[in-house]
């Protein structure tokens, strides 16, 4: 029985120890089991953590660094990472101040403070000015800081967005001078809208008292000559601003055709001497050291420029002053003429302070200068503009109370000779002594004009005008119908065609192409464009379709009979 009991007591522990064994075993075996995927699951969410960032490093202008929370450590850097600062991966891993020294210093500050408020719940980012590791060039980068809570750490993302930025300052500098240059056109348009209006509330103001005064001739006399001098006034400054609208726009077209320079000298002296010396200026005019006759240019462009320089020389030189206009030549090179065109006085002369403004629209010198001299604040911005144009140079020297000097800088070709087939349309008597007696004793008596003017209004105020002088008018609605009526018309039943431009049917340049090609004796006929098309290239285009001359709109009356004077003469001389 003892033997029994032994046995059964042995077998026990056996089984006991046995059954320790099997459960230590499959404790072992299922934490080996647990152990083994553990490892497992690291492994493929490392293999997909590195699939991941490796994607990152796909995009060249862009770099990611994953660091750990805990001790800071870089645990994983995209190998671009070289390529956008200049660091190497390896390195950073065992250097992280490597980053920070790349910053410009004083932005690296500014992010450090900024880092140290910052709450982790929004990514953070700046943009900096950086250093290449090793270079001098700067760059600019934009930092993103993601906080990762999950993974304990953070994302870095380096970005170089030189091209970016230097895009995007190229569109700001764009933009801004898009702004600039809306608002010089907003202050332009506010400035030429005060000029217009001045003038403009002068002569309605004075045409309210003339009615007021009807019964008083003096009064009414006074009233109604104001009110001419504002409309010339008026004028003037439109066509000012339309001539800077042009230049603006880039439509003037300069002209290229044989001219004399000593002949535009001649004109300007006939033009200036007498109301000069009426008030008292000691005026003149000279050519020096000059071999060439004719240069190839825009005279009337050119005229206009020095017409503008003399007008004030005369406006702000007092009686007993002077006013020199000296044209000189400086060189010839090649077929070149490099020449100077300088017209200086004795007047008030220009403070220091308005010289760098000189050539700025509607800029003037005070206050008083437009009320006590007149005059747009756009003549010297036009003048500036027209020798730029020319790709000349204006120069100014002044001092206050002693005078100015405006020097005008220009080289054009040479032309050995005139052809006067591409001379502009003067309307400028030739100082032939018979000939200007003859026109100063000129009248519209019995001269049998044909007008051409599709306005009524227009077409009622010069016939009664010129009917007023003893002419005879016949109108013509449109070109077709002027045309129509030339055609019809014995041979020189009309001594002189006024021909309205812009009419409808056919227009004024066509009309008269049609006219000239007709088969008749009186196919000279004058011509004479009176129209509101008043640019340079408008005078040209009339000369080109065969007009003996052009008026400009508003008309002067006086302009009209000289010019018709002139063309008769001409005609009959022949």
């Amino acid at each position: 029985m003892r033997r029994v009991l032994e046995y059964t007591e042995n077998n026990l522990i056996y089984m006991i120890v046995l059954l320790g064994v099997m459960i230590l075993a499959a404790v072992f075996w299922n934490l080996y089991r647990k152990e083994k995927r553990a490892a497992k699951r690291a492994r493929e969410e490392l293999k997909g953590g590195e699939k991941f960032y490796s994607s990152f490093g796909s995009n060249q202008k862009t770099a990611y660094v994953f660091v750990s929370e805990k001790g800071r450590k870089v645990l994983y850097v995209t190998p671009n990472l070289e390529l956008i600062t200049g660091i190497r991966p390896e390195d950073l891993k065992t250097d992280t101040e490597l980053m920070t020294g790349l910053i410009v210093r004083r932005e690296a500050r500014i992010i450090g403070r900024n880092l140290e408020t910052w709450d982790k719940e929004e990514e953070f980012s700046s943009e900096v000015n950086y250093h290449r590791n090793g270079e001098k060039e700067l760059h600019r980068g934009k930092i993103t800081i993601i906080y990762c809570k999950e993974e304990s750490g953070y994302l870095l993302i380096l970005s170089d967005i030189t091209e970016e930025y230097e895009h995007r300052r190229e569109m700001e500098q764009k933009l801004l001078a898009a702004q600039k240059e809306s608002q010089s056109k907003t202050d332009f348009l506010s400035q030429m809208s005060h000029e217009i209006r001045t003038p403009m509330n002068g002569i309605l103001g004075m045409l309210s008292l003339l009615k007021a005064h009807l019964n008083q001739p003096a009064a009414a006399e006074e009233y109604l000559k104001k009110t001419e001098n504002l409309s010339h006034f008026l004028l003037t400054l439109i066509n000012d601003i339309l001539d800077m609208s042009r230049i603006e726009s880039g439509k003037v077209q300069l002209e290229e055709v044989p001219f004399s320079l000593e002949q535009l000298a001649e004109k300007l002296d006939s033009m200036f001497r007498s109301t000069a010396e009426a008030k008292g200026i000691h005026w003149k005019i000279e050519m020096q050291d000059f071999d060439v006759k004719y240069v190839i240019g825009d005279e009337m462009r050119l005229s206009q420029v020095i017409i503008n320089f003399i007008s004030n020389a005369n406006k702000f030189t007092p009686p007993g002053g002077t006013v020199q206009v000296l044209f000189r030549q400086m060189d010839r090179i090649g077929n070149d003429l490099h020449f100077m065109i300088r017209v200086s006085d004795t007047g008030k002369g220009i403070k220091e302070d308005f010289l760098s403004k000189i050539f700025r629209p509607f800029e003037q010198e005070d206050a008083s200068t437009a009320h006590n001299y007149g005059g747009s604040g756009l003549g010297m911005a036009i003048a500036d503009s027209m020798v730029r144009l020319m790709n000349g140079q204006i120069l100014v020297e002044s001092e206050e109370g002693k005078g100015t000097e405006f020097s005008v800088y220009l080289s054009l070709p040479v032309s050995e000779t005139q052809d006067e087939k591409e001379t502009p349309i003067q309307n400028v008597t030739e100082e032939d002594p018979a000939m200007l007696r003859a026109i100063e004793a000129f009248t519209l008596k019995g001269i049998r004009i044909l007008l051409a003017e599709d306005n009524d209004i227009n077409a009622e105020i010069a016939m009664e005008i010129l009917a007023m002088e003893g002419a005879i008018l016949t109108r013509a609605c449109d070109g077709e119908e002027v045309v129509q009526m030339f055609k019809e018309s014995q041979s020189y039943s009309f001594d002189v065609i006024l021909m309205d431009i812009q009419m409808p049917k056919l227009d004024g340049w066509e009309a008269t192409k049609v006219i000239r090609r007709m088969n008749r004796e009186d196919i000279d006929i004058p011509i004479l464009a009176m129209s509101a098309n008043a640019f340079v290239e408008d005078r040209r285009k009339s000369q080109e379709s065969g007009m003996n001359g052009h008026i400009s709109k508003p008309v002067d009356y006086d302009e009209v009979r000289r010019i018709i004077g002139e063309q008769l003469w001409a005609v009959r001389s022949h």
